[in-house]
């Protein structure tokens, strides 16, 4: 999200809190969700680089994808928030559908990995949100959605906001219409059908070999960021 009224950058990491952000800045400038492209929260053309949702550019690619240029993206203020990798994992799993039909371990061990590989943008480590490849903090700020509270009072006093109001969205339940849009891009998937998951606890989904998979996988979260395995 750029935001040139407000000499602000927000860095949106899925699952973490990022459209309340979002929406907190449409609602100062006077915008709607259906004005957001005006934040440059949109899909991309077919003639431009970068995730699908351009809402979801890392911090890198907001210069070097030509999104911004290199002065203002120095003098803007950047932020990001993150999470702990564990429950931003379950998060993504309730969230995209996958609890429906799988274990979180079998989400964890056999398709996280796959998704990594494949360098999609809503599993994307934070670490690789935030850094660049020489381990270069690229952003001014980084808060934690534990410490949202008194993190985001930090934020909107930076951006002159102090008054602003973060709203809760984007809470839905994985639908059955993603469960089925996973199936049909990942059909081998109806090998490990399980239904029901979503009604289990989230400290029971946690295995100690779905936290083994979470903690390999995303091993640069969990110490850039002061999360305990």
């Amino acid at each position: 999200m750029i935001s040139h009224q407000h000499n602000a950058i927000f860095i949106h990491v899925p699952k973490v809190a990022g459209q309340s952000v979002e929406h907190m800045f449409l609602s100062q400038l006077g915008l709607g969700w259906e004005d957001r492209s005006a934040l440059l929260l949109r899909r991309k053309s077919t003639t431009e680089k970068g995730p699908e949702r351009l809402a979801h550019l890392t911090a890198q690619q907001y210069v070097g994808l030509g999104y911004i240029d290199q002065q203002k993206f120095d003098a803007y203020y950047k932020f990001s928030l993150v999470r702990d990798p564990y429950q931003r994992s379950l998060s993504c799993y309730h969230f995209l559908g996958y609890s429906r039909i799988m274990s979180f371990e079998a989400f964890a061990t056999r398709v996280l990995p796959k998704k990594l590989r494949q360098n999609e943008f809503f599993f994307k480590p934070q670490y690789d949100y935030l850094y660049d490849q020489s381990g270069q903090l690229l952003i001014d700020f980084v808060g934690k959605l534990e410490n949202l509270t008194h993190d985001i009072e930090v934020i909107k006093e930076q951006c002159g906001i102090p008054n602003a109001v973060l709203p809760h969205t984007n809470k839905e339940k994985g639908s059955w219409k993603r469960v089925l849009r996973v199936l049909w891009g990942q059909p081998l998937m109806v090998f490990h059908l399980k239904l029901g998951q979503d009604k289990a606890p989230r400290t029971v989904a946690l295995t100690p070999k779905a936290k083994r998979a979470i903690a390999e996988l995303y091993h640069k979260d969990f110490d850039a960021f002061n999360y305990g395995t």
